[in-house]
């Protein structure tokens, strides 16, 4: 199985890491039987990468051209949703969607040869060769306050330039040159294909496990030794808290799931909040590594915010929002400072493939035979839809309680024959909305299903249910 380093730099009492010793065994899947894998693991386990400091990265780049060009067929179709839902037609008629979606699949081919060649040839001498930084203020900053720095960045250009470009270098705390510790999550398959090329790098762990329960505890060990931990931004979940993609922006201003462990560390840590990203220079070889300012509602300037949100800051610095909007909140600060990056360079986030895999929620209607029926599968739904969501100034518990009181309606009403539907195999799609559109297409398909009788009959609840886009 993958090893993950388990040596001194582990915290004692923390062992959350895949080894050989675990029950769980290697299959089929697993990355040692990957051919792509393995080679790259035996270029950089025999050093042979060495001998490719020097070469021209265009010579990978017209390999990837040759290889991508076989690849891109299956993902077209996937990717090309992806950009048409994120960028409006005037801006889609003036490119050549064709050449972004070719792009794409040779940028992740170019990763790979970057990753195999060159990504541990980097050393102190030549770190600003391959990955000068800008805003590294940031980061010295946050780490001089010793509690640990949390580290969001996506899965955008090269990115594990990231974490390439602070091995090497030092930092002074207290008046002592310090290396600067680095911890970082990753699959499996990123472990092996890693692991070669971080054996002499004694300042950076890795973690690969499948315990999610005790995984925060491990962490936390880290940020009281000062570590700085990378935490992948864009793994959505379905079931993650959602938050806006990006804030009060035109036509950006809809709900993606936003993972919690970073808003979770910082609020139980204190841990300052960094976010990364590394914007690709010549070619994928050579990245910008750019720190950009912390994020720390309870210290950033609100001068320039909108009244909404000014109101929403001065709420979690008195300590007046719950747990939820105070995620909310940190997940809304990070989502605008890494986002845009995505609509700047479209073709150089790996996310893209499954943005709407990962953003969807389907309200699957299946053998729906009234009326009464459809609400009692909807309203729930849209119960989950508000716990699940967060937007500044909502008045969730509101919300929530009119769900309540329709479905108290509900329960009193008799069906009968002349409410009669029959609904199979359909769907609402609320993904990608944000919550007062998300209201409004609910009521709008409730209502294509009213007749007379119905309109009638359903007065009192079709009026609660308009109600709720007072509150939206």
């Amino acid at each position: 199985m993958a090893h993950a380093k388990t040596d001194h730099l582990t915290p004692k009492g923390t062992q959350v890491q895949l080894i050989a010793e675990n029950s769980m065994k290697p299959t089929e899947t697993f990355p040692e039987f990957n051919f792509v894998f393995s080679f790259s693991h035996f270029i950089q386990k025999y050093r042979i990468n060495r001998f490719f400091r020097y070469v021209p990265f265009r010579i990978f780049r017209a390999l990837s051209v040759i290889i991508g060009y076989q690849h891109a067929v299956n993902g077209h179709n996937t990717v090309l949703k992806t950009w048409e839902f994120l960028f409006p037609k005037r801006i889609l008629e003036k490119v050549n969607l064709r050449r972004w979606t070719n792009s794409y699949i040779q940028y992740n081919i170019q990763l790979w040869f970057d990753t195999t060649f060159y990504l541990s040839v980097r050393n102190s001498k030549n770190e600003d060769f391959f990955n000068p930084i800008i805003g590294f203020n940031h980061l010295e900053k946050a780490l001089k306050q010793k509690k640990g720095v949390l580290v969001p960045l996506i899965h955008f250009g090269e990115f594990l330039h990231t974490l390439y470009s602070l091995f090497h270098r030092r930092i002074i705390i207290d008046d002592e040159p310090q290396k600067i510790l680095v911890l970082a999550l990753g699959s499996k398959e990123n472990e092996y294909l890693l692991r070669e090329s971080y054996k002499s790098i004694d300042n950076f762990n890795i973690i690969v496990t499948n315990d999610f329960s005790e995984l925060k505890h491990t962490l936390k060990e880290y940020l009281k030794q000062n570590y700085v931990i990378f935490l992948a931004h864009d793994y959505f979940s379905k079931n993650q808290l959602r938050a806006p993609f990006i804030y009060n922006s035109r036509g950006y201003n809809f709900s993606i799931p936003s993972p919690q462990m970073i808003s979770h560390l910082h609020l139980n840590s204190g841990a300052p909040i960094i976010p990364v990203v590394a914007l690709p220079k010549h070619n994928l070889k050579h990245s910008l590594v750019k720190f950009l300012p912390e994020i720390n509602p309870m210290s950033m300037s609100i001068s320039s915010e909108s009244n909404t949100l000014q109101n929403e800051i001065l709420n979690f610095r008195r300590e007046k929002l719950t747990k939820k909007k105070k995620y909310g909140l940190i997940s809304l600060l990070i989502n605008r400072q890494l986002y845009p990056y995505l609509l700047e360079y479209p073709f150089l986030w790996q996310g893209a493939f499954l943005f709407f895999e990962r953003t969807q929620f389907k309200i699957h209607l299946n053998d729906i035979q009234s009326y009464k029926q459809l609400l009692k599968e909807i309203l729930p739904k849209l119960d989950l839809y508000v716990r699940n969501t967060y937007k500044p100034g909502r008045d969730d518990d509101k919300i929530l309680k009119i769900i309540e009181e329709i479905n108290s309606f509900l329960e009193k009403i008799i069906q009968e024959p002349r409410e009669k539907l029959q609904i199979n195999h359909k769907f609402i799609e609320l993904g990608r909305l944000n919550g007062r559109t998300v209201i409004s297409k609910t009521i709008s398909i409730i209502k294509s299903y009213q007749n007379a009788y119905i309109k009638l009959k359903y007065k009192i609840i079709n009026e609660k249910i308009e109600s709720l886009k007072n509150f939206f």
